[in-house]
């Protein structure tokens, strides 16, 4: 047994390193006399869980004090220790715990399902004190942003940042570093060693900071991180032969808009510089820099200016390249051996812990209304694509919170609300359409003058016609601002404490409505997975959930999924909506009349009937 000793705020901690199964004797004492509460944490080769071949090389457990680092990847008693430990600890705190989990599920056959009702997560219950990252003016989430906080910043600069270092050392890169660094290492160890102890530490230390009033949706939070993994592990199919056929159209389109921009006299349209300078030429002055200085050519400036072949060739040639990378390549890349896709999805994503998917599947980047990149993803075979989307989400849960009588009876009676804003306001219902939304997303007049191409007087008008037929919204916006003027956070109707910028009050009204939308749907997910629909579950995407169902069932499924995920909110009904798309996701979204090449029928025939 190796120990290495390492000093926190004067106090020292002893981490020890297994080095023969003769060792493991000593870890199976600690294991046992620490039964009630552990941190744990895995060192892997790398983030691919799904990908064969993994591993996971070591394992390690902690308390305030002391942990061990078992060299599981060596197999035999390690691994198998390492095991059994797992299922010992009656609580295990952990570090961002799915990934960990999901490792475990895959790598050794651990159920995912045996390890999260025991898990107590330190960046959920980091969130849950302080939801901002760091960009937003809070503390973070990550473990070194944690540890520099509140354990010690010598510890997040000696030790949470020190791979970077070992990296330069090996001659490799961090990314690189994970695969290939010696299970013996000593800052390897020291570096892993410390995880369980500071995950152990900072829930200790993050548990009592959490606001009264938040304390009783810790546990839901948990079971909403673990519904999620359970998606995440299960995948969605990819069709492959569609995936590269998309990519290699994308390619080529790219490839075709390079030549035009070149024989325009631009050689690299990636380049800033020299984008600058091209445009500059043809007589368009960008009216804005870069941070470094150079003339700012940005999507705005071009699609002002698609008339001219150069700008329209960056612009394109711009937009493939990135379709083709964030889309196509990236699944291509990060599927399974079964062609299976795992999405990224973070359950508490934004500082409202509205939930962030990115990964293989960045389902939040798709573009709204279109099949393209949805149509490569499919059913598994028997199985059809089916969604269940609430109506509405945001403006139903802003007529609950505010209590505005206009709007809940608008609701209520199945009214067009976007009509009634246009009338009192005396525009066109698509602007009273944009003027609903933007006030729940906290925009003003120069926002609607952006988005809906009207003048200021109107935008103004807009808004205040809003207002005037629903005042409750705007007394419940200024009772918010008035709450984060005096205390500099508001609480939500679930109890979850989100602090607001000082120069930014009216942002409040967004906050409370966003986060009370993403609990809707959080709790709606939990309904789900009681009623025994979790295999079913594929993503959660905004304000609607992707399942796949046994074609023969699956209208009557999907209905009965709407049913559950349906919730009254302080007397306004929470609607959904049901749609059974076909053998893929994009089939929902084909253009009217369009042949699915998959189904081989008119998916919108309703639509063009009409």
């Amino acid at each position: 047994m190796k120990a290495i000793n390492y000093d926190i705020n004067g106090s020292e901690v002893r981490i020890n390193v297994v080095e023969s199964e003769d060792d493991l004797p000593e870890f199976r004492r600690f294991v046992v006399n620490n039964r009630r509460a552990l941190g744990f944490d895995t060192e892997t080769d790398g983030l691919s869980w799904w990908e064969d071949g993994f591993r996971i090389r070591l394992a390690q457990f902690g308390n305030a004090h002391e942990s061990y680092v078992l060299p599981v990847e060596r197999g035999g008693l390690f691994q198998e220790d390492a095991i059994k430990a797992v299922g010992w600890v009656e609580t295990l705190a952990m570090q961002n715990g799915t990934f960990d989990v999901l490792c475990m599920d895959r790598v050794w056959g651990v159920p995912a399902e045996t390890v999260f009702p025991r898990l107590i997560d330190s960046r959920i219950v980091a969130h849950l004190v302080d939801s901002r990252g760091r960009k937003d003016g809070g503390i973070g989430h990550s473990l070194e942003e944690l540890t520099r906080h509140y354990v010690s910043a010598t510890v997040a600069d000696e030790v949470k940042a020190s791979m970077t270092v070992i990296a330069k050392e090996l001659g490799v890169r961090k990314s690189e570093i994970w695969p290939v660094i010696p299970l013996e290492h000593e800052g390897f160890n020291l570096y892993a060693g410390m995880d369980p102890i500071l995950a152990y530490r900072l829930v200790k230390l993050l548990q009592p900071k959490i606001p009264t009033t938040a304390r009783k949706i810790l546990r839901y939070e948990h079971d909403l991180a673990a519904a999620c993994a359970y998606m995440v592990r299960r995948g969605i199919k990819a069709d492959v032969p569609y995936i590269e056929e998309c990519a290699a159209e994308l390619a080529s389109t790219e490839h075709q808009y390079k030549n035009i921009a070149a024989k325009l006299g631009l050689e690299n349209i990636n380049s800033p510089k020299q984008v600058g300078a091209a445009v500059i030429s043809r007589g368009i002055i960008p009216t804005e820099t870069t941070p470094t200085g150079q003339p700012k050519v940005d999507d705005h400036l071009l699609k002002a200016h698609l008339d001219d072949p150069l700008c329209e060739a960056i612009y394109r040639g711009k937009k493939a390249a990135k379709a083709r990378a964030t889309w196509f390549d990236n699944a291509l890349a990060n599927r399974d051996a079964e062609d299976r896709l795992h999405a990224d999805i973070r359950s508490m994503g934004a500082r409202t812990a509205r939930m962030a998917i990115s990964g293989a599947i960045p389902a939040q980047t798709f573009p709204s209304g279109d099949s393209l990149v949805r149509r490569g993803f499919i059913a598994d075979p028997g199985m059809v694509i089916c969604a269940v989307d609430y109506k509405a989400q945001e403006l139903r849960v802003l007529a609950a919170l505010s209590g505005d009588k206009a709007m809940k009876k608008a609701f209520r009676e199945e009214a067009d609300l976007h009509q009634i804003t246009a009338d009192a306001a005396e525009v066109d219902r698509k602007t009273g359409k944009m003027t609903n939304f933007l006030t729940v997303y906290g925009g003003g007049p120069a926002a609607l003058m952006s988005q809906a191409g009207v003048t200021r007087e109107v935008a103004e008008r807009a808004i205040k016609g809003f207002f005037k037929v629903f005042p409750g919204v705007e007394q419940y916006s200024e009772e918010l601002q008035r709450e984060a003027r005096r205390k500099g956070y508001i609480t939500t109707n679930t109890g979850r404490r989100l602090y607001v910028d000082k120069r930014r009050p009216y942002a409040a009204l967004n906050y409370a409505v966003q986060s009370a939308s993403r609990d809707v749907t959080g709790r709606a997910i939990l309904r789900l997975m009681e009623a025994g629909f979790g295999e079913f579950m594929l993503l959660p995407v905004h304000d609607e959930v992707i399942f796949q169902f046994p074609e023969e069932h699956a209208l009557r499924a999907t209905e009965k999924a709407a049913q559950i995920m349906k919730e009254t909110l302080s007397g306004v009904l929470i609607d959904t909506d049901v749609s059974v798309y076909g053998k893929s996701w994009g089939c929902g979204y084909m253009a009217v009349g369009q042949v699915c090449d998959l189904c081989g029928v008119i998916h919108n025939e309703m639509e063009l009937a009409a």
